[in-house]
C-alpha cells in the first residue's frame, strides 16, 4: 500500500540532508534508445551489455526496476516523456500527431526548460518522433535546440530486406556509429563554453531492422539463442473479449524481412515461426551490444573531457519490447514487456554508492526529476485542461528516491498506461488510426506491486479531457505478479480476470483505474 505521509516525509527529507555538493549548475546528458526493453545484463537480460553495468555500479547511479511508459508506442511515449504530460494531455496516440499542434502549441518541452534558463542545447539522432511542426521535425520550430540539430548520414544501419542484418561493413558506416562520434565531438565543444549544456543523444537502435555490425552479432551464436519461455497467448485471454481488441503478435516483424515478404498470408493472430523468433532474438540481442557499445563511448567521452563529476546523466529506453514473449512480437501492447523499460540516472554529484530502487515510477516523472536536481523548482501539476498551459507536469521528482533508494517502494500505489486499439497491425488489419475519428476503444491498464488490469472501453477524443465511456467495457484482463512483484512472463501467462477469487481486487482496482493518477499522485 502507498503511504503518502511517507512520501511527504521522504521529499522533506532529500531537501534538508541532500548529499548533492552545491556549486556551479550541473550539466545534463540525456540519451533515449528506441524500441530497448530492460534487456541489459545489470537488468539481468540476455544482451551482453558491459558498459551499462558499469555504468549501474558508478557512485550516484540509480537503476529503477519498476519504470513504465505511459504508452508502449514511439511518438506518444516520447511525447509525453519530454513534456512530463500524459497521452490524454498531449493527444498524441498514433505515429503522425504533433503535440503542438493536437495539445498546446508553446508547450515547453524537456530541453526547451533547460535552453530558457540558460543552457546550451544539443540534440541529435531520434529524440523527439519525427514528426513535422512548421515543416521542421526535432521541434527544431517549437524552439528546444540551441545548436542545429544533427541527423548521422549512414549508408549502413537501415537495410529492411530482412529484419536482422549480419553486416560486415567497418562500424564508422553506421548510422548509430557515427551519432555516437557526433556525440563526442559535442561533448568535447560543450566542455568549453562557460555556461551549463544539455546534450541529448538519440540513438536508433534496436528498434528494426537489426542491421548492426557482424562483431556483435559474433557474441550470440546461433545455437545459444532459446525462445521465450511461456511464448504463447495467455490463458484465458479472451474470457471477457479481450483478444481482439488487444492482441497484436507480428506488430514489429510485419514491416521487414520475411513476414512483410507473405503479405497477408499469415491469419491476423498466427505467432511467429519458431525458428524466425530465434533469428529475431539474435537480432536484438546484437543490436542492444551495439548500443551498449555506444553509450559506453559516451561514457568515455564524459571523462576525457573532465565532465564526468559535472553532468548529471539519464539513460532511457522509450518503451519495451516482446520478442515472443506471450506469444507478442513488438511492442504494442499494455503487457509488461512492452510497457517496462530501462531508466536510470547517475548524478555524480551526489556522493554515495551505487543503488537500484524497486519504486513504482512512471516516465512522466523524468521531467521534473531532472529539472529538480539541476536545483530549479518543479513546475506545478498540470489542470485537468492545460491547452493553454506552457509549462506544468503530470509526473512527480524522483529526487527523494534517488536519495533513498531503499526506502522508497511505495513512493506510488499505481502506474499507468494506455493503448489505442487502432494502432494495432497498421497497414495490415487496423488503419493506424488514419480515421480522423479514432481512437474510438482504449485500452487503460495499471500496474500495482502485484497486479497488472486492463480495460478496453469507448473512447471519444474530441472532448479536453478526452471523454472516457468506462460503461461501454469491451474486454478486461487481470494478471498476478504475485506478492513477489515479478517480472516473469509467468505472471501474464494467464488472464485470471474472470477468477471468482478476484472479484473483489477486481473491483478495487477498476475503482482506482477510473479515479486515475491523480488520485495517486
Amino acid at each position: 500500500m502507498w503511504h503518502g505521509s511517507t512520501r511527504a516525509i521522504l521529499l522533506g527529507a532529500s531537501l534538508m540532508t541532500s548529499a548533492i555538493v552545491t556549486g556551479s549548475a550541473p550539466n545534463v546528458l540525456f540519451v533515449v534508445s528506441d524500441d530497448l526493453r530492460p534487456e541489459m545484463g545489470m537488468y539481468g537480460g540476455n544482451a551482453i551489455t558491459p558498459a551499462f553495468d558499469k555504468f549501474a555500479t558508478l557512485p550516484g547511479t540509480v537503476v529503477f526496476d519498476r519504470a513504465y511508459v505511459q504508452q508502449a508506442i514511439c511518438c506518444p511515449t516520447r511525447s509525453s516523456f519530454l513534456l512530463g504530460r500524459r497521452p490524454d494531455t498531449t493527444k498524441v496516440w498514433d505515429l503522425k500527431t504533433q503535440f503542438r499542434i493536437s495539445g498546446g502549441k508553446d508547450w515547453v518541452t524537456l530541453p526547451q526548460f533547460f535552453r530558457k534558463n540558460g543552457y546550451y542545447t544539443a540534440g541529435m539522432g531520434k529524440v523527439f518522433h519525427p514528426v513535422e511542426y512548421e515543416g521542421k521535425i526535432d521541434d527544431v520550430a517549437g524552439g528546444s535546440w540551441t545548436a542545429p540539430y544533427f541527423h548521422a548520414q549512414g549508408t549502413q544501419g537501415s537495410n529492411m530486406t530482412m529484419c536482422w542484418t549480419v553486416n560486415p561493413a567497418p562500424d564508422g558506416e553506421f548510422v548509430d556509429m557515427m551519432l555516437a562520434a557526433h556525440a563526442v565531438e559535442t561533448l568535447k565543444n560543450v566542455s568549453k563554453l562557460s555556461v551549463p549544456f544539455f546534450v541529448a543523444v538519440g540513438y536508433h537502435r534496436p528498434h528494426l531492422p537489426w542491421d548492426v555490425p557482424a562483431h556483435f552479432y559474433d557474441l550470440y551464436p546461433e545455437d545459444s539463442i532459446e525462445l521465450a519461455d511461456h511464448n504463447r497467448i495467455p490463458t484465458g485471454y479472451n474470457v471477457t473479449g479481450a483478444q481482439p481488441w488487444s492482441w497484436d503478435p507480428e506488430s514489429g516483424p510485419r514491416h521487414c524481412g520475411p513476414l512483410k515478404q507473405e503479405g497477408t498470408t499469415m491469419t491476423e493472430y498466427a505467432l511467429v515461426p519458431d525458428n524466425l523468433a530465434k533469428k529475431f532474438r539474435r537480432g536484438y540481442y546484437a543490436a542492444v551490444s551495439q548500443t551498449d557499445h555506444n553509450f559506453g563511448i559516451l561514457l568515455d567521452a564524459l571523462d576525457a573531457f573532465g565532465l564526468n563529476s559535472t553532468t548529471i546523466v539519464a539513460f532511457v529506453g522509450d518503451h519495451g519490447w516482446q520478442l515472443g514473449d506471450l506469444g507478442e512480437f513488438g511492442k504494442k501492447t499494455n503487457f509488461e514487456r512492452a510497457t517496462r523499460a530501462p531508466f536510470i540516472i547517475r548524478d555524480p554529484r551526489h556522493k554515495v554508492p551505487a543503488g537500484r530502487s524497486s519504486a513504482l515510477i512512471e516516465f512522466v516523472d523524468l521531467m521534473p526529476t531532472l529539472i529538480d536536481l539541476a536545483g530549479f523548482t518543479v513546475p506545478t501539476t498540470c489542470p485537468e485542461d492545460s491547452r493553454l498551459v506552457a509549462l506544468c507536469v503530470e509526473g512527480a521528482s524522483l529526487s527523494p528516491v534517488l536519495h533513498n533508494p531503499n526506502q522508497t517502494e511505495d513512493w506510488k500505489a499505481a502506474a499507468f498506461m494506455q493503448y489505442a486499439h487502432c494502432m494495432h497491425d497498421e497497414g495490415f488489419w487496423h488503419d493506424g488510426c488514419s480515421d480522423p475519428a479514432e481512437p474510438k476503444v482504449m485500452g487503460y491498464a495499471i500496474r500495482t506491486r502485484r497486479w497488472r488490469y486492463i480495460e478496453w472501453v469507448g473512447f471519444n477524443k474530441t472532448t479536453t479531457p478526452p471523454t472516457i465511456h468506462w460503461d461501454a467495457v469491451f474486454g478486461t484482463e487481470l494478471y498476478d505478479h504475485t506478492d513477489d512483484d515479478t517480472v516473469a512472463n509467468v505472471a501474464e501467462s494467464a488472464n485470471v480476470v474472470a477468477v471468482a477469487a478476484n472479484a473483489a481486487t477486481v473491483k478495487q482496482l477498476s475503482g482506482m483505474l477510473h479515479r486515475g493518477w491523480r488520485a495517486t499522485q
